[in-house]
């Protein structure tokens, strides 16, 4: 897995960090006090001193530590840029194990913005907590502890809430039931499947006025979400070009709610059916939920 700051072995599938070890592991920088990463306690994972977060202490008792494996933050894939305040970037930051700029942008909202979807922030609060845990900041479990408490059981979201609600009640659930355990991340899972959300067409956008029809010259907007950019569209099984997006607007092109544009043939005569549209990139094809029907200009 990517990333810096793993303590342990790390194995050929991940690396291994102990919540109860020490704090001197290195951290690439200490968290300013309320935030994700930040200690505010003595660096256990609870609210007490060295318990399971409910104050009442102690370990396992059975003499043995036990420990745990999870697999890391599923891919998104990557929302665009231009949503830098929104949650789906800050998952793909934390997904990155972009701890510092996932925190910034979280402080950047500002709680008044967060208070307007409570659940959302503070899931990304604590998935930001395990990011920085993993780093080296002990703190960081105290935070994920704090937050899976505060979203317990508020599992509907979209894709990337889902996926992140996941992997902090895991997380959470394991904590507080072995308070000295041992935590383990592997890869994030990869194969057909594995995406945090689906990898479909969701919609076709025609010229204003128009219903499922467009002229020959007209340009259609294609939404969905793809696992990596779009090279080509084909209508009917015939290959035409992708439409580069107005500037300012390129980021959009990949790739969670994405859009992606292209131009109907001049040589399309009024009357035809389109029937099949299909997107296709790098390993990947997509078919739209409809076609057209090309009307005189």
């Amino acid at each position: 897995m990517s990333g810096g700051g793993w303590t342990g072995d790390p194995g050929s599938d991940g690396g291994v960090w102990t919540p109860g070890a020490s704090e001197s592991a290195a951290s690439p920088r200490t968290p300013a006090p309320g935030s994700p990463g930040a200690s505010t306690g003595s660096g256990n994972r609870g609210d007490g001193g060295g318990g399971n977060g409910d104050g009442n202490g102690g370990g396992d008792g059975d003499g043995e530590v036990p420990s745990e494996k999870f697999s890391w933050l599923r891919i998104g894939p990557k929302s665009p840029e231009f949503d830098a305040l929104q949650p789906d970037h800050v998952y793909d930051l934390i997904q990155r194990h972009n701890c510092d700029r996932a925190q910034r942008q979280y402080d950047v909202k500002g709680s008044e913005r967060r208070a307007e979807a409570p659940a959302t922030w503070n899931l990304l609060k604590g998935l930001i907590g395990i990011c920085f845990a993993v780093q080296g900041n002990e703190g960081g479990w105290k935070t994920a502890i704090e937050s899976y408490r505060e979203v317990r059981g508020i599992t509907t979201g979209d894709c990337k809430y889902q996926a992140g609600y996941d992997l902090l009640k895991q997380v959470g659930s394991f904590l507080l039931e072995h308070p000295d355990g041992k935590v383990e991340f592997g890869e994030a899972p990869t194969g057909p499947g594995s995406a945090a959300c689906p990898y479909r067409v969701t919609d076709l956008y025609f010229p204003i006025g128009n219903v499922d029809e467009a002229a020959p010259g007209d340009i259609v907007e294609v939404h969905g979400t793809w696992p990596s950019e779009v090279r080509h569209v084909f209508l009917d099984g015939k290959k035409q070009d992708v439409r580069p997006l107005s500037e300012g607007d390129e980021d959009k092109a990949c790739c969670h709610k994405g859009i992606t544009l292209f131009e109907v043939p001049q040589n399309l005569q009024p009357g035809t059916e389109v029937k099949k549209i299909t997107l296709a990139g790098d390993g990947f094809e997509l078919t739209a939920p409809r076609g057209f029907t090309v009307k005189a200009p």
